[in-house]
């Protein structure tokens, strides 16, 4: 393969630097810096173009440098043992990040740009948030990091030490996942390292042979190398931004492109030294590299003709074809031959070498090629797209503050905190209550180093992941107990991971990789064991009551998560419901719980509340939308909630997750189902209020006929619950009356009284309607109740009706009559045996209430006396009482 030399233009004194493009659209620009301490800001079509900065009175030289993905700003880390941030496009300085005790040698962003890993000679990889610039976690690193790479999915962090030793940092809990030592020497070389922009299915690092190994996610086994045109060690590496194509950088002073799935050298430029670091063009197909000797140069068509660009979506190409000529061709990238004999896509590479080439077998659990995550059926090089989600624990912070501490758990009950330590981590339990318990319980050792828990009412349940040492752990500790011993544990089978657990009243379960339910008693007895329909997201649990959520298909081609749900009654060992759980489209499921009245709950991380109603035969209700209650870039934490309020952590954009000292404080935020604002704000939100108290009236009578129908309630109590209920309801009905009768809305506040539930409520807007001079509507507000009043004294009575309530039993079936807001409304009232008096009667479920339109004529018609025009307010003596019609 004959190489071609690229042309290099000079820019910084030689050294080890950085480069990369910045900025968007017609600001694009390439910034580079180097051992010269000068910042330079190059035109991308020209590199010789350029602006000379300097970047600090000492002129430090400058190792590294790092693009925010918002293109707002970049770091650079100096020989003088500072990260500094600069803004773009003008290049100016913004602020100090931090600052070591030695040179800055590797900087990295995080995906979404609020955090910057960063590290060099010194101990330790710091990790800063961009946005406050102040370091809020430190890793144990040791010393002469040379390069970072974030994982896409920000679960992984990468580095490579000067030695060469590979190390894998989870960033839930700070620890070395995977270390593996490449060479035994000391070396200068940058070993850059990179992960495929996929959900990082692999990970690019230089290899001990000239080549460049691809380790798989999580079994962290090679699964294949790349093999070739290098004659020396391999400096950095770097995929496209479509994964198809690896840049890697040879001591050896060339430059080779790769195409991944055939594992083949496409095409190779020399350089006059060693490249230190490259950058793709953000949508052309170009690359941007500076060398050793502190020289700049952009490499255009990096991709030959007749390949898919570098910036082409796998989705959008076939398994084996050709693209259309659009997508590819000269210095945009080309399209694929079908006719080259012995080679094939990246569909046929997943399809036939997935197996063989890279080892073992996909059904043995131990194999190299597991699914990405134990998630569905999509293997690890599937095409790009949106991933399965991982599991989440409700209430559980992924990473610690900078004491490295986190929450395990946080409820209504109270939190769990871990704290790191170097032999063994230290768990506290923390109620919020401390009444609830007649002891605290003591801070547990935790030798296992748990990484998920729940706080339940009875006790505490932890797990573990496995390890080299130990397979995953579950361990459960009660908060009291009679007998000695009381805490128990259990291993789980080789191969088989704890996901999700949760703690229960009357049991405890935990939801594993193998797609295991499993519930135990308080005791450590097993007392059920079933298997999920798919892999597990996440479990929750109330009193007896027990939520679980997996995946049941693939994500969809719109980045939408197929999930579903299943609650189960423990006691019972019944299922109560199941269904499709819904997300707002392209999210994911960040917490899952119930209500205090024992509704299940969602929450998106989009910010929407669900509630799952038994309305409609079993619906999911939005009940909070964050967007519409956010001030400024607050982001809403939940930790519980009632039907009618949210009680939840507060946090910023730039920090979204509660940290654990000082101790979060709690806020309620009011519930409010998303309504069309279609008169006036006002009105909306009195809608709004009316839709949520219809769903309270709603859960509260088929709660408390449930306990009628067990035995564990009177019907009494019944009766007063949804009494109080309709009162409130009333009262938002009266409110919602009043706008619109002052609003000239005349339909819309008839089709509010009719809504009514008390008597009193209804005269109270006959009052309202008459005080405001629209006597035609008090009119047809009182004969609609005269009219009801003697449908339900008929039904009691369980005798015939008059020529009026059938007229009006009728016209009830009327096409034209819209039904209510409110599902099976109880009835008003019912006639006393004495004096006319009227009392509320809640426990008889009334039929649908009367509306507007040509119902109200019928019912003016119906009920008038032949002496003439009815008067709008109630006779004297007995407000309520009903004129006599004969029956001819």
């Amino acid at each position: 393969m004959d190489s071609v030399t690229l042309d290099f233009v000079p820019s910084h004194s030689a050294g080890m630097g950085g480069i990369g493009y910045a900025g968007i659209g017609s600001s694009l620009s390439i910034v580079s810096c180097g051992h010269d301490g000068q910042l330079c800001v190059h035109k991308p079509e020209d590199p010789s173009d350029k602006i000379t900065k300097s970047m600090q009175a000492e002129n430090a030289p400058c190792h590294c440098l790092a693009v925010n993905p918002d293109q707002k700003t970049f770091a650079v880390g100096d020989q003088g043992h500072f990260v500094k941030v600069y803004k773009l496009p003008e290049g100016d300085f913004d602020s100090v990040a931090t600052r070591f005790s030695l040179p800055v040698r590797a900087l990295a962003y995080s995906p979404s740009g609020t955090n910057l890993a960063a590290s060099g000679d010194d101990e330790g990889i710091k990790l800063i948030s961009a946005a406050e610039s102040k370091v809020f976690r430190t890793f144990r690193a040791a010393p002469y990091t040379r390069s970072l790479a974030y994982d896409p999915e920000s679960e992984f962090l990468g580095s490579v030490s000067a030695e060469g030793t590979l190390q894998i940092w989870d960033m839930a809990n700070g620890k070395i996942t995977y270390a593996q030592k490449k060479v035994d020497v000391t070396s200068a070389r940058r070993n850059g390292i990179a992960w495929h922009p996929d959900g990082g299915s692999l990970l690019a690092v230089p290899g001990l042979e000239n080549d460049v190994s691809l380790f798989e996610r999580l079994s962290w086994s090679v699964a294949l190398s790349l093999k070739g045109p290098h004659s020396a060690a391999v400096n950095l590496v770097s995929f496209s931004p479509n994964g198809l194509y690896l840049i890697s950088a040879g001591t050896d002073q060339l430059l080779v492109l790769w195409d991944v799935g055939l594992r083949k050298a496409l095409c190779l430029r020399s350089t006059p030294s060693t490249v230190t670091a490259v950058s793709w063009h953000p949508q052309d197909n170009s690359l941007a590299c500076i060398s050793e000797e502190g020289s700049v140069a952009v490499w255009d068509g990096i991709v030959p003709e007749g390949h898919p660009g570098p910036h082409i979506s796998p989705d959008s190409l076939p398994a084996q074809g050709v693209t259309s000529p659009q997508e590819g061709g000269g210095e945009r990238g080309g399209s694929v031959d079908p006719t080259r004999e012995g080679e094939e896509g990246m569909g046929s590479f997943i399809d036939h070498d997935l197996e063989g080439d890279m080892g073992g077998d996909a059904s043995d659990p131990g194999s190299a090629v597991k699914k990405r995550k134990g998630l569905g059926s999509r293997a690890l090089y599937a095409s790009a797209g949106a991933r399965p989600q991982p599991p989440i624990q409700p209430g559980a912070t992924l990473t610690g503050d900078a004491s490295d501490r986190r929450f395990l758990a946080y409820n209504a009950l109270g939190c769990i905190i871990s704290k790191e330590g170097e032999e063994y981590n230290t768990i506290e339990v923390a109620l919020h209550d401390t009444r609830a318990q007649r002891r605290r319980m003591p801070n547990l050792n935790d030798l296992f180093r748990f990484s998920i828990a729940s706080l339940g009412d009875r006790g505490v349940m932890y797990a573990s992941r496995s390890s080299k040492d130990a397979p995953s752990t579950l361990m459960y500790r009660p908060f009291d107990s009679w007998a000695a011993n009381s805490d128990w544990q259990v291993s789980l089978p080789t191969g088989d991971e704890a996901l999700a657990v949760t703690a229960g009243q009357s049991f405890s379960a935990v939801a594993t990789s193998q797609h295991t339910l499993r519930v135990f008693s308080p005791a450590g007895l097993q007392t059920f064991v079933m298997t999920l329909q798919g892999a597990p997201v996440a479990l929750a649990s109330q009193g007896h009551l027990l939520a679980a959520v997996w995946h049941a298909a693939s994500p969809s081609s719109t980045d939408d998560q197929c999930l579903q749900y299943a609650v189960f009654d423990v006691s019972q060992q019944q299922q109560v419901h199941h269904g499709p759980l819904p997300l707002t489209p392209g999210t994911t499921l960040s917490w899952l719980g119930f209500s205090e009245e024992s509704l299940l709950a969602s929450y998106d991380s989009e910010g929407v509340l669900r509630l799952r109603s038994r309305e409609c035969g079993g619906c999911w209700v939005p009940v909070f939308v964050s967007c519409q209650q956010r001030k400024n870039s607050e982001e809403y934490w939940p930790v519980s909630l009632t039907l009618t309020q949210l009680t939840c952590i507060v946090c910023t954009a730039t920090q979204p997750i509660p940290q654990v000292s000082p101790r979060p404080v709690l806020t309620n935020v009011a519930l409010q189902v998303p309504v069309l604002a279609a008169a006036d704000a006002s009105s909306a939100q009195l809608e709004a209020d009316l839709l949520k108290g219809n769903l309270q009236l709603t859960h509260t009578r088929l709660q408390l006929a449930d306990l009628v129908e067990a035995g564990e309630g009177s019907a009494e109590e019944v009766e007063q619950a949804v009494s109080a209920c309709e009162v409130a309801l009333d009262r938002t009905l009266l409110k919602l009356f009043n706008a619109a009768v002052r609003g000239g809305r005349l339909q819309q506040a008839l089709e509010a009284a009719c809504q009514l539930s008390q008597v009193r409520s209804l005269e109270g807007a006959i009052k309202l309607a008459n005080h405001n001079r629209q006597t035609a509507l008090a009119e047809r507000i009182t004969m609609f109740l005269e009219t009801r009043l003697e449908l339900e004294a008929a039904e009691e009575a369980d005798q015939e009706m008059s020529p009026e309530a059938v007229l009006v039993q009728d016209a009830i079936t009327a096409e034209d009559i819209p039904p209510s807001s409110s599902p099976h409304t109880k009835s008003l009232a019912s006639p006393a045996s004495e004096g006319g008096a009227v009392k509320a009667n809640p426990s008889i479920i009334r039929k649908p209430l009367l509306s507007t339109g040509n119902l109200v004529s019928q019912l003016k018609d119906a009920a008038s006396k032949p002496s003439g025009k009815r008067k709008a307010q109630p006779q004297s003596g007995n407000p309520f009482a009903r004129s006599k019609v004969s029956k001819s």
